[in-house]
């Protein structure tokens, strides 16, 4: 029997030696980092199909607030949300809304302005409501936002965009494109008599995911599925969906693809972060509620992606903290499953826990500082160049025409002058 196991107090300090040494992080509590900021980025709840396919025998008619909309799965599960991120971010916000500190936008769709205000409810549950006297009951919270086609941060993908629409076709078009959807171009064939979709418009990538999505959210909500629409099938139709959201942002082009898309919205994660560090800003939460187009693009931006549709009331965590020697870092997290915490994230190039500096200059490239010009767009600037050259223009050949006519008019007049006279 050696020493130390005779003696247990030696035992003891090796031990505690041991793990100090070898795990320097064990035995960390909250108290060594503060919690300072919080972006979160998350899906809408669940919602009835956007469109569906012709041969469907439900139709819009068939949802009671029809097509694209949230149902009370969908307010149930951002409420959810809520009551997860009171639990989690409960030592960081006040108990009742505070105006300086939190903070929330969305894209102007009913079902994402919905999932905010339900995600809202379990947020703010407090009884300290300051409008009970006016027999108002819940929580008044503004949700910010703005019209669709102005919404560059959130709202995507977006179509005004040339650079981008040229490298999706170049997607659409790349080897490695061709080879995910080969194994399923016969089965795409097949779906022509019972979807009612011309072959034309089955290769298209877009509806791949309509068919699917459809019966989806028709199983969902208890509705006969067609006879055809076995467990392989909509595997298959699973796959291609997810090929299909992979291609607008990656697959071919990707760095520049998701900058076009997701760059507006990670220049202003990057920039919230920094205003949290330098005081400018007392917001300690932020929330953008989107879509799962949105999430993708965002995670496809960091390189984080796992390849699979953001589910409903997904979110994507940006946590800002602050240790005992005042550096900053940053961790991300993942819930797309409330029945388990939500995964750490590790932007590639960092570590989980990932310093502030070398976070954002991880980023920087993902970035984008002129959308309009990196899109090929005629900028404002620009157009009002152009519109003034067009107007210094005009002016010119407007004085050519009317000293032309003036010295014409002078030269008439000259010569029935001299008529006259003689």
């Amino acid at each position: 029997m050696s020493a130390a196991a005779r003696n247990p107090a030696s035992f003891l300090l090796i031990f505690c030696i041991f793990i100090n040494v070898c795990f320097p992080l064990y035995g960390q509590t909250a108290a060594e980092k503060k919690l300072k900021c919080v972006i979160a980025v998350f899906r809408h709840g669940d919602r009835s199909p956007i469109a569906t396919y012709p041969n469907d025998k439900y139709k819009e008619d068939s949802w009671p607030d029809g097509f694209g909309q949230l149902t009370e799965l969908g307010i149930q599960q951002h409420y959810e949300l809520g009551r997860f991120m009171r639990n989690r971010y409960s030592g960081l916000l006040n108990e009742t809304y505070k105006r300086h500190e939190f903070y929330v936008r969305s894209t102007d769709v009913d079902r994402t302005l919905m999932s905010a205000q339900a995600n809202i409810g379990g947020l703010f549950q407090n009884t300290d409501n300051q409008y009970l006297h006016h027999n108002i009951t819940w929580q008044l919270i503004p949700i910010h936002t703005m019209p669709q086609v102005e919404d560059y941060m959130l709202y995507m993908p977006r179509e005004n965009c040339p650079r981008y629409n040229q490298l999706q076709n170049e997607t659409y078009a790349s080897k490695e494109f061709q080879q995910l959807i080969s194994p399923y171009k016969d089965y795409l064939k097949s779906l022509q008599n019972i979807t009612g979709y011309t072959a034309e418009k089955l290769n298209e990538p877009f509806t791949w995911w309509t068919i699917y999505d459809a019966l989806l959210i028709e199983g969902i909500h208890n509705y006969t599925l067609p006879d055809w629409a076995t467990q392989n099938v909509l595997e298959k139709l699973l796959r291609l969906s997810e090929i299909s959201l992979a291609s607008l942002y990656g697959i071919d082009n990707q760095q520049e693809k998701s900058r076009l898309m997701a760059g507006v919205l990670v220049k202003s994660i990057l920039e919230n972060i920094t205003q949290a560090t330098t005081n400018s800003s007392s917001l300690k939460l932020i929330m953008y509620s989107a879509h799962d187009t949105t999430v993708a693009a965002l995670q496809t931006a960091l390189n984080v992606s796992n390849g699979k549709i953001p589910p409903y009331a997904s979110c994507h965590f940006f946590e800002l903290y602050q240790d005992e020697n005042g550096n900053y870092f940053i961790e991300m997290y993942y819930r797309n499953n409330s029945a388990v915490n939500p995964y750490p994230m590790t932007l590639p190039g960092c570590s989980q826990s990932c310093a502030l500096e070398k976070f954002s200059d991880l980023l920087s490239s993902a970035a984008v500082q002129d959308r309009d010009k990196e899109c090929g767009n005629v900028v404002s600037g620009d157009k009002c160049k152009g519109g003034i050259f067009s107007l210094t223009v005009a002016v010119v050949l407007l004085t050519i025409v009317v000293l032309g006519l003036i010295a014409l008019f002078g030269c008439t007049r000259k010569r029935t002058t001299n008529y006259e006279t003689v």
